[in-house]
């Protein structure tokens, strides 16, 4: 077996006025190792931020961490409204296009959550917009020696997650205090973020150290250059909470203008007019 990991990158702390801080990863050093993953912002926010604005071509996901003190709500111009409270998601499988926004549920009330953008093959770029909501309650749990790991989309040792996107991506949150062994799908990249502690990660002999607000990406191969499953192994010296991010990569040209990803500067035009049109709804303010 062979892998390789990508640097070890450090999450840029940045914020937007007064209601809005983040822990921004800069992926494109993570180029080759994380995709699908295009976006990543762990973020704190307590009163609005952006205006309603709209997403083609990908999946937005919003988690909101368990230890947030408020909720999220989420408009879309598909005639959703959900409040996304502490330990639930909203996965926007944005397809052809939707307008959303999201902001505290209640002003001042800060929601600590997490913001991915996961892209899709070229096949299912066009498909209508769908929405996947998922409470607290509803995420499926597996209880290990080393701790609890929620299992927010896909699945892992049977536990399936009720989100279930048109492309397989595991979004695992594993709070550790002693070893966890994660067995990789084939044909899988694998993104891991380090929320607290200090955790070790070896896959075929080759170890990294990762603390607080740091990422790395690992891909992985057999010897032969034959794609199979694989395992990563997690020691934290400390209590850990970490997010394990696990897809496969289109292996497509991939082109992005603002919130739109597709695969040609023609489709980014399309996407644009598309919006510009009406085609993907309408969203007002509140």
């Amino acid at each position: 077996m062979s892998l390789k990991f990508s640097p070890i990158i450090d999450a840029a702390g940045a914020s937007h006025g007064g209601n809005f801080s983040v822990y921004r990863l800069d992926l494109g050093r993570l180029v080759g190792f994380i995709e699908p993953v295009m976006g990543f912002d762990h973020f704190r926010m307590s009163g609005p931020t952006f205006a309603p604005h709209p997403h083609a071509g990908f999946s937005a996901v919003s988690y909101v961490f368990e230890d947030s003190s408020g909720a999220l709500r989420n408009r879309d111009s598909i005639g959703h409204d959900i409040v996304v409270k502490p330990g639930g998601l909203v996965w926007t499988q944005a397809g052809s296009g939707v307008i959303h926004d999201e902001f505290p549920a209640q002003n001042g009330r800060e929601v600590h959550g997490l913001q991915l953008f996961v892209n899709v093959g070229s096949r299912n770029k066009s498909l209508a917009p769908q929405v996947f909501h998922v409470d607290s309650a509803q995420v499926p749990t597996l209880e290990v020696n080393a701790g609890n790991i929620r299992v927010l989309s896909g699945e892992i040792d049977g536990i399936q997650s009720p989100v279930s996107p048109v492309e397989s991506f595991d979004f695992l949150e594993a709070s550790l205090s002693a070893q966890w062994n994660y067995r990789v799908p084939r044909d899988r990249n694998v993104l891991v973020y380090v929320l607290a502690g200090e955790v070790h990660i070896t896959a075929a002999g080759t170890s990294r150290r990762l603390g607080a607000h740091q990422a790395v990406g690992i891909q992985g191969q057999g010897d032969d250059g034959e794609l199979r499953d694989w395992e990563l192994r997690f020691d934290p010296d400390t209590p850990s909470h970490l997010l394990v991010l696990s897809g496969r990569d289109p292996r497509e040209p991939v082109a992005v203008y603002g919130p739109f990803i597709m695969n040609t500067r023609n489709e980014l035009e399309r996407a644009y007019e598309r919006y510009r049109d009406g085609l993907m709804g309408r969203l007002a303010p509140l």
